[in-house]
């Protein structure tokens, strides 16, 4: 009996994560090289691969390893990239259920797969799709996959020498891009001064992970093409911002992180927050949890689904929207006036009030600090935009790895109340049948430009 019912799961996975990928496939079909794909494809026939890395580490970038790989990847033919980029794409479902510890559950896979199939995937395509999907997916991939074999091993389960030289080897790939070195920096030097301050032990895996990141983060500080870069975007960019402070700063970057999530329609966040009101429901029925999870819930339907109507039936409710200009909403004029602060203070207090509730569903433990301290550092790698002169020529790109922290978030609050009962049966059936569409619709979208 037992047999036959993890013989059906695996059935039920294989199902679920093929019809992902069949969905994936067919998205990639139409799409071709632009921009930064031309670029790194012909940069080689100019000059030689020592050349390239050379001049890109000393008035371009830190980010040598992408970079290296990018030289040589964009010369194969582009249908090359389609099949990595889609493997790679629909194995993050699996990645999410396995850093969440709910590997082998179909409706984790489902619930995985749906909230990956609600995300914008046209938005990490601004420099081309090739280089955005291997900066952005390909290093975010990376660095799953060996937090997952991390949280593998931190539960005793064995890793092998080979695993962990791949982890590493991921790991640098993964934190030659910057958001993922400070994300894996925030996260895993905090945990690793935890358990040496309760006598635990650290494993090689976690030192050498928490090593890559911290070294990784240094080294793109410390980079004359990061510098020299910053320069050029400034003068192009962004003249006035040797003049902002750092609480300017910090205004622009909380700003821009934030109001993507209460004031625009994000089904991604739409779905941790109605997962986390239902999470709270379910384990921490008290009134200051419900309150704390029912404010970010009212206020994503009503400022970011429901906002075009809000805004105006109650006009006066336009103060607290953010401001759309590049300078942010407190500036020199309008530093006097406390409207200048409002948008700042309510993307602030919505988020605090998220970070509560997300305590109080996943609960007072490690497990709740952990789920906690992942918001917080996936805040920070978009937030970080705020000392970038490129804020608002990036694009919507610079969301993803925050909206990826916002994935696991999910499978998180679903490991810690599984779908039970009628009710959940409803909900759960209701998400599955529109992540369905969302897939069908990609696939669609896929086949539908070539006809």
């Amino acid at each position: 009996m037992r047999g036959e019912t993890a013989k059906r799961r695996r059935i039920w996975l294989a199902v679920i994560f093929g019809v992902f990928f069949l969905a994936v496939a067919l998205y990639h079909l139409p799409l071709t090289a632009s921009n930064d794909d031309l670029y790194y494809g012909s940069v080689l026939n100019v000059e030689t691969w020592p050349q390239f890395l050379l001049r890109h580490y000393q008035v371009w970038s830190a980010r040598l390893i992408i970079d290296g790989f990018m030289a040589w990847f964009a010369r194969l033919p582009y249908w090359v990239w389609k099949i990595f980029d889609s493997l790679i794409l629909a194995s993050l479902p699996l990645l999410l259920c396995r850093a969440a510890r709910l590997e082998g559950r179909p409706w984790a896979a489902m619930t995985a797969c749906g909230v990956l199939a609600f995300y914008p995937w046209h938005h990490i395509s601004g420099a081309g799709w090739m280089v955005t999907t291997v900066f952005y997916l390909w290093t975010g991939a990376a660095a799953l996959a060996a937090m997952g074999l991390l949280v593998r091993s931190i539960h005793g389960k064995p890793v092998r020498p080979w695993q962990t030289a791949l982890a590493l080897a991921g790991m640098a790939f993964a934190c030659n891009m910057e958001p993922v070195a400070l994300f894996c920096t925030l996260c895993l030097v905090p945990f690793c001064i935890w358990r040496l301050a309760h006598r635990r032990p650290v494993s090689v895996l976690l030192a050498g992970m928490t090593l890559i990141a911290v070294l990784m983060l240094a080294f793109a500080a410390l980079s004359p093409g990061v510098a020299n870069r910053t320069a050029g975007e400034t003068a192009s960019y962004w003249v006035d911002m040797p003049m902002r402070g750092l609480a300017q700063r910090l205004e622009l970057g909380l700003v821009f992180s934030l109001e993507p999530l209460f004031f625009e329609r994000n089904w991604v966040f739409l779905i941790f927050c109605v997962l986390l009101a239902r999470a709270v429901w379910r384990c921490a029925r008290r009134p200051l949890p419900l309150f704390c999870a029912g404010v970010p819930l009212a206020a994503v339907l009503l400022f970011g689904w429901a906002g075009e109507w809000t805004f105006r039936l109650l006009p006066a409710l336009e103060i607290l929207r953010p401001s759309n200009y590049e300078e942010g909403s407190v500036t020199l004029q309008t530093s006097g006036s406390w409207a200048a602060y409002l948008p700042l203070a309510v993307c602030c207090v919505l988020f605090l009030l998220c970070c509560v509730a997300l305590l109080a569903a996943l609960g007072p433990g490690i497990r709740g600090w952990v789920g906690l301290w992942v918001m917080a550092a996936g805040l920070c790698t978009q937030g970080m935009l705020g000392f970038s002169p490129t804020i608002w020529i990036s694009g919507t790109r610079t969301e993803f790895f925050f909206m990826l922290a916002i994935m696991a978030l999910c499978l998180l609050l679903v490991r810690r109340c599984p779908p039970r009962g009628r009710m959940d049966r409803l909900g759960f059936g209701a998400f599955y049948a529109l992540s369905l569409v969302m897939m069908a619709r990609m696939a669609w979208q896929g086949v539908g430009a070539l006809l």
